[in-house]
C-alpha cells in the first residue's frame, strides 16, 4: 500500500542517499546519426594523442581532476561544442558536451580520463547492420556499463546493467522480471562486491525506494534505465510507466541458459544469437556451416577455447561471435574443440592422425569445408589461434 509518511523525510534522506547515478545526452542509440558522430570525435581524440597507451596517473592530476596537458580535455570539449552544439538550447554549451562524453563513460564505450575504449568499438562506428550494432552494444552495455562512472570518476567495480540481468536470471522461474518498483528499489542498493539482488533484498529495498520518495524525484533517472534496458538484445519492456516489467524476451533464455557457471550467461547468450543470425543471413537457415546440411543440436564451437580465453583475461574473445563457427555435433564439433582437425587459410580441413578414417572419407566423398564468407578478417584470426594449437598439440612446424 503506498504510504504517506515519506514527504517529511524527503529532504534528509538526499543528503545521503546512495543511488544509480545515470543521466545521458542521448536515448536513441541504434538510429541517429548523431549518436555515432559524437562516439566517432571521442575516439579520433583519444587516438590522436594515444591517451589508451597513456598510464591512468598520467592523465590524472590529483584524484578527480584531469592534467589537461595530456589528455587535452579543453581541445574534446570545444570540438563537440563546434561539431555537435546545443544548437541554442542549452545556456552553456561546454556543460551540453560533458554530458556527452558522460554518456559514452556511463555506457561502457568510453573509459574514464579517457584511459581508451572498448574493444569492438570501432566495429561498431563502421557497422551499418542493425543485428551486429545491437549485439555490440549489448555486449559492451553489459560488459563495460557503469552508471556512476564520469570524465573524472571511475566507478567501474559498480555494473549496473550486469547486476540487473544477472538478479532477474537468478529469480525462480515464475518470476524472471523486474517490476517498475522493484527496478525502483534495486536503485537505491550499493551494489559493489554483489553479483546479484536476493529476493529479500529486492523487497526490502522496494519499500526503501516508497518510504523516501525516490520515484517522484529521480524520475529521470529511472527513465533512463528502462529505455536502456528496452535496447538490449534478448530484453524487453512491457507496459508502461508504473506498470512496466523488465523481462526477457520470448524463449531468449534458451540462448541464456547453461551449466557452465564460469562462462556469464549473458555474453555467452548474445555470442549464440549472433552466430545464429549470420547463418540465416548467409545461408538463409541454421546449418552446419561444414557439412551444410541441417542439424538438430547445432554448436556454437569456439575456435580459441572460452576456458583458455577466460583463464588469460581474455574476456571479449571469449564471446566474441568471430571465435565461432556452427557446427553439427558429434564429429565436426568434437574434432575442431579436441584440435584433431584445424581450419585451412582458404577454409579446408586439416586432419590429424587421431581422425577417425571413416570421417576421413566422409570428408573427401562430400567435400566438407568452410565457405570464403565464412571466413573474415576477425573469424582468421582466431582460426590462425586455433591452427597455432593444431600444430603443437600434433609436433607439426608448418601446415601442408
Amino acid at each position: 500500500m503506498k504510504n504517506d509518511f515519506h514527504t517529511k523525510k524527503t529532504i534528509e534522506h538526499q543528503n545521503y542517499e546512495q543511488y544509480w547515478k545515470f543521466t545521458l545526452a542521448y536515448t536513441n542509440f541504434l538510429g541517429k546519426q548523431t549518436f555515432k558522430r559524437a562516439l566517432q570525435i571521442i575516439v579520433d581524440h583519444i587516438d590522436k594523442y594515444d591517451l589508451g597507451n597513456k598510464k591512468i596517473n598520467e592523465l590524472k592530476n590529483g584524484k578527480n581532476k584531469f592534467n589537461n596537458e595530456v589528455a587535452h580535455n579543453d581541445v574534446l570539449e570545444q570540438k563537440l561544442v563546434y561539431l555537435m552544439g546545443s544548437n541554442g538550447k542549452s545556456k552553456d554549451d561546454n556543460a551540453t558536451a560533458r554530458k556527452k562524453i558522460n554518456t559514452f563513460i556511463k555506457l561502457g564505450f568510453v573509459n574514464p580520463f579517457y584511459h581508451g575504449y572498448a574493444k569492438e568499438v570501432k566495429t561498431f562506428l563502421k557497422s551499418d547492420d542493425k543485428d551486429e550494432q545491437t549485439r555490440i552494444f549489448s555486449d559492451i552495455i553489459y560488459s563495460k556499463s557503469s552508471f556512476n562512472s564520469s570524465q573524472t570518476n571511475d566507478d567501474r567495480g559498480r555494473n549496473q546493467i550486469q547486476f540487473l540481468i544477472k538478479t532477474i536470471l537468478n529469480r525462480p522461474k515464475d518470476k524472471r522480471y523486474l517490476t517498475y518498483h522493484e527496478l525502483i528499489g534495486l536503485m537505491t542498493l550499493d551494489i559493489k562486491g554483489k553479483d546479484h539482488a536476493y529476493e529479500k533484498e529486492i523487497e526490502d529495498n522496494k519499500k526503501w525506494a516508497d518510504y523516501t520518495g525516490f520515484a517522484d524525484r529521480k524520475y529521470n533517472q529511472i527513465r533512463y534505465v528502462i529505455s536502456t534496458i528496452g535496447k538490449l538484445s534478448m530484453f524487453t519492456v512491457v507496459g508502461t510507466k508504473e506498470e512496466s516489467k523488465i523481462m526477457l524476451k520470448g524463449q531468449e533464455l534458451d540462448n541464456i541458459e547453461n551449466t557452465n557457471t564460469k562462462r556469464d550467461p549473458y555474453r555467452f547468450g548474445l555470442m549464440k544469437k549472433a552466430v545464429y543470425e549470420e547463418s540465416e543471413k548467409l545461408y538463409g537457415r541454421k546449418i552446419c556451416w561444414l557439412t551444410k546440411k541441417e542439424t538438430e543440436g547445432l554448436v556454437v564451437s569456439h575456435l580459441y577455447r572460452s576456458e583458455n580465453a577466460l583463464r588469460n583475461f581474455d574476456f571479449d574473445d571469449a564471446y566474441d561471435p568471430n571465435n565461432a563457427l556452427l557446427l553439427a555435433p558429434g564429429n565436426p564439433d568434437q574434432y575442431i574443440d579436441k584440435y584433431k582437425m584445424t581450419i585451412s587459410d582458404d577454409g579446408g580441413l586439416i586432419l590429424s592422425d587421431d581422425v577417425m578414417d571413416s570421417f576421413k572419407e566422409e570428408v573427401m566423398n562430400e567435400g566438407y569445408h568452410i565457405d570464403k564468407k565464412v571466413l573474415n578478417e576477425q573469424r582468421m584470426h582466431f582460426i590462425k589461434k586455433h591452427q597455432k594449437e593444431f600444430k603443437k598439440r600434433h609436433n607439426i612446424s608448418k601446415l601442408s
